[in-house]
This record gives structure tokens, sequence and C-alpha cells, in this order.
């Protein structure tokens, strides 16, 4: 029976490539001239970079496209806002300023009349 569960688990072990990656972390461990103190501390460290977490990894890179994109999105719009408001600022300061000549031709005095009618009044 022992033997029907470990032809069970070393088959699924082969087909889940459990097996290659303990083996080439092996052959890691023998390759190096220096060997570590703790072996079993190498090969959990190791594994952990001979099996890498494709899924996670493949949608997380889609995450980080997905939100650089965004963030260019917002850039564009930020520049395109602020250039517009500059544009309004300036039509608006324009327009203050006509509004103000337009006001002094209308009465026929300049700025400097009306302080001068201004201060006259005071003084009365």
């Amino acid at each position: 029976m022992t033997c029907i569960m470990t032809e069970e688990i070393t088959s699924y072990l082969e087909k889940t490539g459990v097996i290659a990656q303990i083996t080439d972390v092996l052959r890691l461990l023998y390759e190096m001239d220096e060997k570590p103190d703790d072996p079993l501390e190498f090969m959990r460290t190791n594994m952990a970079e001979v099996i890498p977490e494709t899924k996670e990894l493949t949608k997380l890179e889609e995450e980080y496209n997905a939100v650089m994109q965004e963030i260019n999105k917002l850039q564009q719009e930020n520049i395109s806002m602020t250039n517009r408001l500059k544009e309004l600022e300036t039509n608006q300061s324009d327009n203050i300023a006509e509004m103000n000549s337009n006001e002094n031709t209308v009465t026929g005095f300049s700025d400097n009349d009306m302080k001068m009618q201004g201060s006259a009044e005071k003084n009365n």
C-alpha cells in the first residue's frame, strides 16, 4: 500500500514540476564552492527564486501597466486643465481691463480725473 502511495505522490510531483525545481535547487547547492551553514534555509530561499509565481507576477505587471496608463492620462489632463486655467485667467484680466477702459470712456473721465473729483468732494 505504501508503494502505491509513493508512486502516486512521485507521479504528482513530477507532473507539477516540483521534482524538477527541487533538483535545480539541489544542483545549485552542489555547484557552490562554499556550502551554506544552513542548507535547508538555502533551499527555502532558492526555491522561492527558482519557482516564480508567474500568475501573480503577470497579474501585478498588468495592474502596474494599468496604473501607469492612468497616471499618464491624469498627468495629461492636469497639463491641459492648467493651460486652460491660465488661458481663462488671462482672458478674465483682459476683460476686466477692457471693462475699466470702457467705463472711463463712457463717463469721459480718466482714472486720474475720478480720483481728483473724489478728493475735491471730500474737501467740500
